[in-house]
């Protein structure tokens, strides 16, 4: 009974600091640069499906073939894959085009656009990720099993309170 007690608050612990790791990588690249971004088209399947969480991390060399994530004019992180570089004035800019799409992406986007080259993908966990950045999600999967661990552990200190004055009364009693 305590290794499954255990287990269930290892496997609590482990998707907290995994949700946690998501939502920070999503707005910031502390994380070694890594940042993590949520599928939102289907313009790159099969190779990447709608609701899969794409982890980028920042180089200098991108190559053909690359799949990277850029921010559009739009304001908004695509994920497409590079299939020309092209020298300008301006530096390196490259041609793209998301695997699913009969043609290459209209406009150029040069290398200070580019945000990162994927360099994981773990499908369909966007979709909770997505979930978790609303209000209900958040609470009910992050605020919920953390209350359930904070309580969890107090009850486990109160226990060990218990049993620590439990043995100063006996030891008490036991020198009378």
């Amino acid at each position: 009974m305590i290794l499954i007690k255990s287990l269930i608050q290892i496997l609590i612990f482990s998707i907290l600091l995994l949700a946690v790791f998501i939502l920070i990588s999503s707005k910031t690249a502390i994380f070694g640069g890594l940042r993590s971004f949520v599928v939102v088209s289907g313009s790159m399947q099969p190779a990447i499906k709608v609701g899969s969480i794409v982890f980028t991390q920042p180089g200098g060399n991108y190559q053909t073939g690359d799949v990277i994530a850029f921010d559009n004019k739009a304001q908004q992180i695509v994920t497409h894959r590079i299939v020309k570089t092209v020298n300008s004035k301006d530096g390196l800019s490259y041609s793209l085009k998301g695997d699913a799409n009969q043609s290459a992406d209209g406009d150029l986007v040069s290398q200070k656009d580019i945000i990162g080259k994927v360099v994981w993908t773990v499908p369909y966990l966007g979709m909770i990720v997505k979930y978790l950045r609303t209000p209900r999600g958040f609470i009910g999967m992050i605020i919920v099993p953390s209350l359930f661990f904070v309580i969890w552990e107090i009850i486990n200190i109160k226990r060990e309170m218990e049993k620590e004055i439990e043995k100063k009364i006996k030891k008490k009693l036991a020198d009378l």
